[in-house]
């Protein structure tokens, strides 16, 4: 799997389970009138990173709704790349919507010109709590929390007391103890970076990161080495019980008896919006609006979670029953504006690697 900023809780993936995700919400709701599909109409491209799909059972319900399909184009390994194929084909875009940028990548696209406005009438649900464009030629479509999460049962079995805050980290009673994706090569590891520097601001993240260094934090080049190789939660082989992972790992680590071995620690998450958009001179903008309209409707957003490991932007959307105890979506997590990133970036990984050289 390609370094992504969410990992996808296997358990709940299941074609079955998504399927009866819908099955449920359509019986609840009431399912939109349906079109006839048209076997000659072209289907909306939707451009995005690898590993992002639409499941068959909401692609379905979309050519239910619309009469025409929604076909999904992987152009780039990452978020990087995705933004890269955007703006190397401006003007000339390849598909219709993109979809997965998060704010800092969201940011230079818009910079870019690569994306149409548009304003769906199923925004006024809540995710105009993340606009980060005047023209709204973005809508926020899914929420990626990144904190800390720990092996509770390696402490209960030392009977040692876990890390509650970032500064604990930094103590000796952890030295030694956390996997860290590099900031600088993977998302995971870079929102960790914001958190930093969100907490303890411009003057105080270096110094905070040289006592890091100094407690012995391994980074790994990875975010798939950090929690499947290193971490003792997630795997037999692993050693250490801090990793900087998802917000949604404790999900994936849930046993039959509906617990987790794996828990955040709640002071340190930072939260990531991603968007999606109507690309500038689309082959078919009116079907990319019913694709944007479809990303942000109740029977969409609820398949957030289960099918990509994040949160829905749209208010009053139900998670998983078994995210409710040990997944539940952060209320006061750390941000910093899409804006300051943007600007920001590269001098901060800039010196971030003067520091952990």
């Amino acid at each position: 799997m390609s370094e992504k900023l969410r990992r996808v809780p296997s358990r709940l993936v299941a074609g079955a389970v998504t399927a009866m995700l819908v099955t449920a919400l359509v019986a609840a709701c009431g399912e939109p009138a349906e079109t006839p599909p048209d076997p000659a109409a072209p289907a909306v491209t939707v451009l995005a990173y690898e590993g992002w799909n639409v499941p068959p059972e909401l692609r379905d319900a979309f050519q239910r709704q619309t009469g025409f399909g929604l076909e999904v184009e992987h152009v780039g390994a990452d978020a990087a790349g995705l933004t890269e194929h955007l703006t190397a084909t401006e003007g000339e875009p390849t598909g219709d919507v993109a979809v997965g940028l998060p704010g800092r990548y969201a940011k230079r696209a818009l910079g870019a010109d690569v994306f149409a406005p548009y304003t769906s009438p199923e925004a006024n649900q809540g995710q105009h709590r993340f606009t980060i464009d005047d023209q709204q030629r973005l809508s926020a479509i899914d929420l990626a929390d990144v904190c800390v999460n720990v092996d509770k049962s390696w402490f209960t079995s030392r009977d040692r007391t876990q890390p509650k805050t970032l500064a604990d980290l930094a103590r000796p009673d952890y030295a030694g103890l956390m996997a860290l994706p590099d900031p600088s090569r993977t998302e995971v590891g870079f929102a960790f970076l914001q958190a930093t520097i969100a907490r303890y601001g411009e003057t105080g993240w270096r110094s905070y990161w040289q006592r890091l260094r100094g407690n012995g934090a391994h980074i790994v080049g990875s975010f798939d080495v950090a929690y499947d190789d290193r971490f003792s939660g997630s795997s037999t082989s692993g050693s250490l019980p801090l990793v900087v992972a998802p917000a949604s790992s404790p999900a994936e680590e849930l046993k039959d008896d509906g617990t987790s071995p794996v828990a955040v620690l709640p002071d340190t998450c930072f939260r990531t919006v991603r968007y999606a958009g109507v690309l500038a001179d689309a082959e078919y903008p009116e079907r990319a609006h019913r694709a944007i309209d479809f990303l942000l409707s109740q029977q969409f957003q609820t398949a957030i979670a289960p099918t990509y490991g994040t949160y829905p932007t749209r208010e009053r959307v139900s998670l998983p029953d078994d995210w409710r105890g040990v997944a539940p979506m952060r209320t006061e997590p750390m941000t910093l504006p899409a804006a300051d990133v943007t600007t920001n970036e590269r001098r901060w990984l800039r010196e971030w690697r003067q520091v952990w050289r």
